[in-house]
């Protein structure tokens, strides 16, 4: 940057600051979330006490249930995608889903054989290819014909099957085009699409529900690069992407924007590495993750929510929260589980710690770590991440909200908590919790109010799923061991209030 582009966006980082703290909330003594099965376990579809504790009335109610019901989720709970390509790929689009079938019972059973499971969009949200322009530059950045409105895997965006995946005992659709604008061009983040259950001998429809597909493509590059989102503040817009390509070919001698101005935009993930999308990129570049927070935690390096915010959706000002779940709702944000940006930047940066590359951003980053800071972690990007048993205990006790994860990651990617089983028999984690950033109940701000769907319709309330007594939801009756699927489901569960969320 330019001594006057680095003033200036010192200034607007300033502002930001300043217009957009957020409230935290101080129910510390909340600070938890387990899924429960009290002793005051409804009938199937009732839910005499739907919320809170045993004994508080709610005006909600769950619907009645059939024989059989469908947990669905999104792998993680906000899927980011960049709306243009023109200058570059990154965030290319791909919502991956994930759904569980319980034939309802004593005990309940997992249904792996004999149903169709399958994805439809909503009505105004078929046809990704009119707001993002993914598929007009894909056969240059990803060298591949991709039909429009059709996904990187060959799912379509309108409607499509799941597969089984037989080692997790659930089903999967991976690579879901999806965009954060309906067809319309309005910003629509959390588009609600249908899952349905058909048994495949006779067609006849099983069960049905519902399920958010969280998607943004809501960027702050401009606010140091210039220019301005494509739109409603979301968006890359081309001058801001010209600047960004402009300062790599500055800062490490690449002729980027040359190329893309001739036709030819370059895939980042060539040479950056990113695990999430199975990216190797090139030994002697720095992955993607450490590449961007190494060089950005140099010029943000105040340790709030803000600043995540200034590049990831999860500004008070913005039109999406990245995080907007339980934890939220507790008065936590981004630093209770990564870090501060410069303490995350340094966990990957030392991942790759031999690279020039890193030792020069670990060095520049030594002001801006914690006092008495000595040595983050080395952290494998997308793998080594926070788990809930970083803060929960292995015993599923409440923790503190004022506990951290830093530098307690999770070692394997099978033990992600996106592709985690419980303790016990083989239902996955987030069937009952929800997605990571979206774990049950999710906030509603902004005015999403269908995130919470399964557990509202489901036993009337929106919490995890099984909670303060709702054991019936999958059981006919009021099981025996009531911490069968981990220990202390009998927990109470009081849901949080979101004193933090914008009025």
């Amino acid at each position: 940057m330019t001594e006057g582009r680095q003033s200036e966006a010192k200034r607007r980082l300033a502002q930001t600051m300043k217009a957009a703290v957020l409230v935290i909330s101080a129910m510390a003594l909340l600070g938890g979330i387990v899924t429960g099965c009290a002793k005051n376990a409804s009938a199937p579809g009732g839910a005499t006490n739907p919320g809170g504790a045993p004994g508080t009335e709610t005006a909600s109610a769950a619907e009645p249930l059939g024989d059989y019901v469908i947990m669905a989720w999104q792998s993680i709970g906000m899927k980011c995608t960049s709306d243009n390509d023109k200058y570059f790929s990154f965030h290319t689009p791909g919502n991956d889903f994930f759904a569980q079938v319980i034939k309802r019972g004593d005990p309940p059973v997992l249904v792996t054989d004999g149903i169709k499971l399958t994805y439809e969009a909503p009505e105004n949200h078929n046809e990704p290819s009119k707001t993002i322009n993914f598929w007009n530059y894909a056969k240059i950045t990803l060298k591949k014909d991709i039909a429009p409105n059709t996904g990187k895997t060959g799912m379509a965006a309108e409607k499509g099957d799941f597969s089984l995946d037989k080692a997790k005992k659930a089903w999967t659709a991976i690579g879901i085009p999806v965009s954060p604008y309906n067809d319309d061009g309005k910003v629509d983040a959390y588009p609600m699409f249908t899952v349905r259950a058909t048994d495949t001998a006779n067609g006849k429809l099983l069960a049905e529900t519902k399920m958010s597909a969280p998607v943004s493509g809501e960027l702050g590059c401009y606010i140091c690069h210039g220019g301005t989102p494509n739109r409603d503040g979301v968006g890359l817009s081309d001058a801001t992407a010209r600047d960004i390509l402009a300062d790599h070919d500055k800062n490490v001698g690449t002729n980027l924007l040359a190329e893309a101005e001739a036709g030819r935009p370059q895939y980042c993930l060539d040479c950056h590495g990113a695990n999430n999308v199975s990216a190797p990129g090139k030994p002697d570049v720095l992955s993607m993750s450490a590449a961007l927070h190494g060089k950005h935690a140099q010029y943000m390096q105040n340790g709030s929510i803000e600043t995540c915010g200034l590049c990831h959706p999860s500004s008070a000002k913005g039109q999406v929260y990245c995080e907007r779940d339980v934890h939220r709702g507790f008065g936590m944000d981004c630093m209770n589980c990564h870090g501060t940006l410069p303490e995350h930047a340094a966990s990957v940066l030392m991942k790759q710690k031999d690279l020039p590359a890193a030792q020069k951003s670990l060095e520049r980053l030594k002001p801006y770590l914690p006092e008495g800071f000595t040595e983050a972690k080395p952290r494998e990007n997308w793998i080594n991440q926070p788990d809930c048993l970083s803060c929960h205990t292995k015993d599923h006790t409440k923790a503190s909200t004022k506990t951290t994860s830093y530098n307690q990651w999770i070692t394997e990617k099978s033990h992600l908590f996106r592709f985690e089983k419980a303790d016990n028999g083989d239902m996955m984690c987030a069937a009952c919790h929800g997605s990571p950033h979206a774990i049950y109940p999710a906030s509603e701000a902004l005015g999403y109010s269908e995130i919470n769907y399964q557990p509202e319709t489901y036993q009337g309330f929106a919490g995890p799923i099984g909670a303060n007594g709702h054991c019936t939801v999958c059981h006919l009756s009021e099981p025996a061991d009531k911490n069968y699927h981990h220990k202390n489901q009998d927990q109470v569960f009081l849901p949080p209030q979101f004193a933090n969320d914008p009025k």
